[in-house]
């Protein structure tokens, strides 16, 4: 039933944000369909009624219009149909097969050139570390840059401009999780668009004029159904990719090294036999998903749990909650990758298990990008620095609702 009474604690409070696990868990077993007044809207919790709702096309997109649009511009995530399936297909190539195994070296290249630091620093001092026996956050120092020098790799960008990137991406993150609507968090995310915008203007203008392999080039040139994308499509293209290749593959890197080190068997399993690995990835994106939850609204009343829910509604599909469910998996708050309630060949599918990627026609374009950056950055990981631990034994804070992660990840090397 939709719970009213006044004995729950607000979503957006702090008491929430500090444990949402223990919320989610109070949650699924007493309110699986929860009204929240400061949110305005409808919590999903659990593992079969999220699916439900991805799979049914009631629960609409149309809430990215007021959600999304104004950092993103009108993006794939807010398409259905056959405008969907057409302007995804623009991009899908270069993320899977052959386009995604076009990147491999360009990630590969990238680990080395992170680790071996020939690169600046976002306040451009030139780091010497990631040495065995330094301590570094490999969130900060690892985790935040690989990503962003994958994408804008793909996109044609430079390195040089990391800094810009990261800020611009972080400002779109933040209006994401905006979800109390603090005005200046607003203001800072349409900023960022607005300055992304003015720098990708005249890169498009000369990949236009001269093509290249890149994939704003493929952009430019692209058509559907004879005709081309604008200038206001590419960008709202490449604000999506950006966003949706940083935040999420490095908090996951920094998740997963976080839950081997607290079981140090568990990290010299993986350690030694790497075909441990994808499980320990897997079940990473299932206990901790870097998004915690995706919007929804709903195109007509639908019943869920016997609860009438009006068209026009914000509903939230908790993933967080969902991958965590006791009526799915067995033991859902244990970071166990040998479980075998978890189909791990399908964690970067759109049939998977865990609710990571989303699910359905709006899944992560991106999910097997993130699995090869992942896996290689692991690898080596593993392989330079084999007796990686915490650092003074401290065990990293978790924090954040809408994106939740480790505030940072100090090891030592």
């Amino acid at each position: 039933m939709a719970t009213l009474t006044n004995d729950w604690p607000a979503f957006l409070s702090a008491e929430v944000a500090a444990d949402p696990n223990a919320f989610y868990r109070r949650l699924r077993a007493e309110s699986p369909v929860h009204w929240d007044e400061g949110l305005g809207g409808y919590l999903l919790s659990r593992h079969a009624d999220v699916g439900a709702a991805y799979r049914d096309p009631a629960f609409s997109t149309r809430n990215y219009e007021e959600r999304l649009e104004p950092v993103f511009g009108r993006s794939l995530l807010q398409m259905d149909g056959s405008e969907h399936s057409r302007k995804r297909a623009l991009v899908t190539p270069y993320f899977r097969g052959k386009g995604l195994t076009k990147w491999e070296p360009v990630i590969a290249r990238n680990i080395a050139a992170i680790l071996d630091r020939s690169v600046v620093s976002a306040s451009d001092a030139l780091a010497s570390r990631f040495r065995p026996g330094d301590t570094v956050d490999l969130l900060a120092e690892f985790g935040n840059y690989l990503p962003v020098y994958v994408i804008t790799d793909m996109l044609g960008l430079p390195h040089a401009d990391y800094g810009r990137f990261f800020a611009w991406y972080s400002a779109h993150i933040d209006f994401l999780g905006n979800l109390a609507r603090d005005p200046r968090i607003d203001a800072r995310g349409r900023a960022a668009t607005a300055e992304l915008w003015e720098y990708l203007t005249p890169i498009i203008a000369q990949r236009r004029a001269e093509p290249g392999e890149d994939l704003i080039s493929a952009l430019v040139v692209a058509e559907i159904d004879g005709e081309t994308l604008d200038d206001i499509e590419v960008c709202t293209h490449v604000t999506q990719i950006l966003n949706a290749g940083s935040e999420t593959t490095g908090k996951a890197l920094a998740s997963m090294f976080t839950h081997l080190l607290e079981q140090r068997d568990l990290f010299e399993a993986v350690r030694d036999d790497r075909s441990n690995l994808t499980p320990a990835i897997s079940e990473t994106l299932r206990l901790s998903p870097p998004s915690q939850m995706n919007g929804r609204q709903t195109a007509a009343e639908v019943q869920i749990e016997g609860v009438s829910i009006p068209p026009g509604s914000l509903v939230m599909l908790l993933m967080a909650s969902a991958n965590r469910d006791e009526r799915r998996f067995a033991n859902p708050d244990s970071f166990d990758p040998s479980r075998t309630d978890l189909n791990h060949e399908k964690a970067f599918t759109a049939s998977g298990d865990h609710f990571a990627f989303g699910f359905g026609r709006h899944f992560c374009l991106g999910a097997m990008l993130a699995k090869s950056e992942l896996e290689q950055s692991s690898s080596v990981l593993l392989d330079r620095f084999p007796d990686m631990r915490f650092a003074g034994g401290r065990v990293p804070t978790w924090a954040g609702l809408k994106m939740r992660s480790v505030e940072s990840l100090q090891v030592t090397l």
